[in-house]
């Protein structure tokens, strides 16, 4: 269950409350409605009082300030939903905000009081935060905020959708009931706003419920009904004999009326008939189309005010979304009766088996016509007996299949195109960069690329051309039997021959659009269409990424790159980078290839990197990597980058004085150099420091040390819960230890102390239920023989929890892991 915080309008002085919560969000307060909430905040037990109009205010000079910094205050996507929000915030009958996080505080067993307090400190800094931005007109100001989001930027949170520029914070039910409410008087009924004015004397005898999109009710007067706006305003008289709620229509709301029992669609603005009353009954077949019933037959309407179908049928027209037509039911046979939206008539197919292809359509072939049919919008044939259709989306040149050759029909220009050439195989792709209506061809002069809509060849067929191959980013290779050409749309074919031209990395355009392969060389080309060669210091970049090309790009990088270290020489990565050197220095230690990485990090050490001659200490110095163990020159590799103030080294400078490996044992030394790896900023070796402390080894145990070493530790990001846990547990500082424990997100280690504290009542109140849950949360991560012993005990003999199937549960758990059970 999501754990809630929920917004009120409210009266102090009177202790009214609006009729229902304005939102209702998770865990905390929405970025873009701080400033909203946060003015001359108060907390009240468990709930947070602030003054609305003054956070209206606030409100608005933060929105302002985001309009300003994005370019909105004309944007009708902006303006709109924000209009509107503030509308209904001012509209609000009370002067106070409240909101209410109990259902959060629940999460924790820390005292509501106590989170509410944290909280309220919370709000109010945050609330600074935003006053020095808008202050400063500088939104830069609440990066800080914004990165614990996962948002990029306010314009995201702004335009994500059901955020709505703010307005989707706020529950639609609340922004009805602030415009209006329905009230009683004398037996009728009337509007009246938020603050109780009279938007609409009591008058009707009665008034429906509003729809939820237009705010639009039905009203009654006598026997007759009409229609009503929330701001008061009578739409439509009371005239009709029954009217039903309104639904939408391309931007304006239509209801169904009736006149002399006969149906008909009211255009409730303009009061007007849009499908005449005259039907027995009416259904929305599809948006825009309502199919109608007279006399025991069926046709369909138009929003456009015309009958498109007569009203012939003897079942109801229903509407192929997929197909884009109506169709009626044949009884005795699986066959239907098809028309486009414009009424014309298509023939008569079996379910499934025509679909929409540009502006014509196209019959399957089926158990009824083994081959294929491409029709168009007026039903009449184009072509028949046709084996197969290529329909690209959003081309409106289509090609098909007959007798073997490919034939290419332009819908637009409702003809065949290209009548004279024999077209064996036919390819295109659509939305990634190229031109609409293009086709790569194979036709018995050779391969070619042809633009349908201009009927010219971009690339006329030619025999050398044997392959012609799409690209990312609107690009192709040509390829000829002495090598590749690169076409776009804009520049054409190349006059530059290349070995290979393959795709970029993973198609990441900043990495380059395309990779080039001319000899020796690899090229990559930017955004600006330029060709660069890459310098062979970014080879290992590349290779490092190489798994991001596919296929045949990928087997011709690793050829290119194989070729050229083979070329180069022994160590040929130390003309690369440094950074891309330590990676596969890295990848291969990650590998186990530890001879490898040793070569590798060898070379990033000779550009200098300490990094690199730290890695090669750690190496030399393992005891595990026996083929490599050589303590006294991974002393040298350490001693070197200490020299240079390198906190890791002198980190590992002192695990060796204190292991006793390369040097002699000495504990003092030990301490010294984590000391100075330390203040050089080292994590982990204020928890080494720490460690000596906690355990006690070589040194006297002082908890107090080690505490201070883990909580340094855990501020440069360093955590050792479970350590700080058992410290504050044999300090006897409980309420520091509850605050551990709930850092243990996986319950790896608090189950135990939590078993031990309710059962004893150590800073909190005694509770053995909770004991006995956590003693066995407990022995769900590890086993522990106080858990278990305790567990057997109280499953055994207490007279409340004793439960024979359990105990003998636990006995078998002490049994296995050799406790003791008597």
């Amino acid at each position: 269950m999501a754990h809630r915080i929920y917004l009120y309008n409210y009266d102090q002085k009177t202790n009214q409350t609006f009729d229902t919560y304005l939102g209702e969000w998770n865990y905390e307060i929405p970025l873009l409605l701080y400033p909203l909430l946060a003015e001359d905040i108060k907390m009240e037990g468990v709930e947070f009082f602030s003054d609305k109009n003054q956070g209206i205010v606030q409100l608005r000079y933060f929105f302002n300030m985001l309009a300003d910094t994005y370019q909105l205050h004309y944007k009708k996507a902006y303006y709109e939903p924000v209009n509107k929000m503030f509308g209904f915030l001012e509209a609000l009958p009370y002067d106070t905000f409240v909101l209410n996080a109990t259902d959060v505080f629940n999460m924790n067993e820390e005292k509501h009081k106590v989170q509410a307090k944290e909280w309220l400190v919370e709000i109010q800094q945050k609330s600074n935060l935003y006053k020095k931005a808008v202050k400063a007109q500088n939104l830069s100001l609440l990066d800080s905020l914004l990165l614990q989001t996962g948002y990029s930027s306010f314009l995201e949170i702004l335009q994500t959708d059901w955020i709505n520029y703010g307005l989707g914070y706020f529950e639609e039910l609340a922004c009805k009931k602030a415009e209006s409410t329905v009230f009683e008087e004398n037996g009728k009924f009337g509007l009246k706003d938020a603050k109780g004015a009279i938007l609409t004397p009591a008058l009707y005898d009665d008034i429906f419920e509003a729809d939820d999109h237009y705010n639009i009710s039905v009203i009654q007067k006598g026997s007759l009904f009409g229609y009503l706006q929330s701001d008061g305003k009578e739409l439509v008289s009371p005239v009709y004999e029954d009217v039903f709620d309104v639904f939408d229509f391309e931007q304006e709301p239509l209801g169904e009326v009736k006149v002399n029992g006969k149906s008909g669609i009211l255009k409730i603005y303009s009061n007007t008939l849009l499908v005449p009353a005259e039907y027995d009954a009416l259904e929305r077949t599809a948006y825009g189309f309502f199919g109608v019933e007279k006399d025991g037959k069926f046709g369909v309407y138009s929003g456009e005010n015309e009958l498109i179908i007569p009203v012939e049928s003897e079942t109801p027209y229903e509407y192929d979304y997929f197909s884009e037509l109506f169709f009626t039911k044949q009884k005795g046979t699986g066959k239907r009766k098809y028309y486009t939206k414009e009424g014309n008539y298509l023939g008569e197919f079996i379910e499934g088996s025509i679909s929409k292809a540009s502006t014509c359509f196209w019959v399957k072939p089926n158990k009824f016509d083994k081959k294929g049919r491409l029709i168009d919008e007026k039903g009449h044939l184009i072509i028949d007996e046709a084996d197969q259709l290529i329909l690209i989306e959003n081309f409106e040149t289509l090609a098909v299949r007959k007798d073997k050759i490919w034939k290419i029909y332009h819908a637009l220009k409702h003809r065949f195109l290209l009548e004279n050439e024999s077209i064996s195989k036919v390819r295109a792709e659509s939305n990634r960069g190229y031109n609409n209506n293009v086709f790569i061809m194979e036709t018995n002069t050779g391969s070619g690329l042809f633009d349908a809509d201009n009927e010219s060849w971009l690339i006329a067929p030619q025999p050398e051309v044997r392959k012609i191959h799409y690209l990312e980013n609107g690009f192709l290779s040509v390829q000829k039997n002495e090598g590749y050409q690169l076409f776009d749309f804009e520049n054409g074919l190349s006059a530059q021959l290349y070995d290979y031209i393959s795709n970029p990395l993973n198609y990441r355009t900043e990495e380059g659009m395309l990779f080039l392969y001319q000899g020796e060389s690899m090229f990559r080309m930017h955004e600006d269409k330029k060709i660069h060669r890459v310098e062979v210091s970014e080879y290992g970049t590349v290779y490092l990424d190489r798994y991001s090309f596919r296929g045949k790009d990928l087997e011709y990088f690793i050829s290119f790159y194989n070729r050229w270290k083979s070329q180069t020489g022994k160590n040929a990565e130390q003309f690369m980078e440094v950074g891309a050197v330590k990676k596969m220095a890295f990848d291969a230690k990650e590998n186990q290839n530890y001879h490898e990485a040793l070569r590798l990090f060898e070379l990033s050490a000779q550009k200098g990197d300490m990094d690199s001659l730290v890695e090669i200490g750690l190496l030399l110095t393992d005891p595990e990597i026996e083929s490599l163990f050589d303590p006294q020159k991974g002393i040298i590799c350490y001693e070197k980058a200490a020299q240079r103030n390198h906190a890791v080294a002198w980190n590992n400078i002192g695990a060796l004085y204190q292991n006793g490996i390369g040097y002699s044992f000495n504990i003092k030394k030990a301490i010294e150099a984590y000391e100075k790896s330390a203040e050089l900023g080292d994590e982990m070796a204020l928890v080494n420091l720490g460690d000596l402390y906690y355990f006690g080894q070589h040194v006297r145990q002082d908890y107090n040390k080690a505490l201070d070493f883990y909580q340094k530790a855990e501020k440069k990001y360093a955590y050792n819960y479970d350590k700080i846990s058992e410290i504050y547990y044999q300090l006897r500082d409980y309420k520091n230890l509850l605050v551990y424990l709930k850092k243990d997100y996986d319950q790896s280690y608090s189950g135990i102390y939590y078993g031990i504290i309710y059962e004893h009542g150590m800073g909190v109140k005694t509770d053995l239920k909770k004991a006995i849950n956590y003693f066995e949360q407990a022995n769900t991560y590890s086993t522990y023989e106080y858990a278990t012993q305790r567990l057997m005990y109280y499953y055994g003999e207490d007279p409340v929890f004793k439960n024979e199937k359990k105990y003998l549960k636990w006995r078998a758990f002490a049994e296995k892991h050799g406790f003791e059970t008597g």
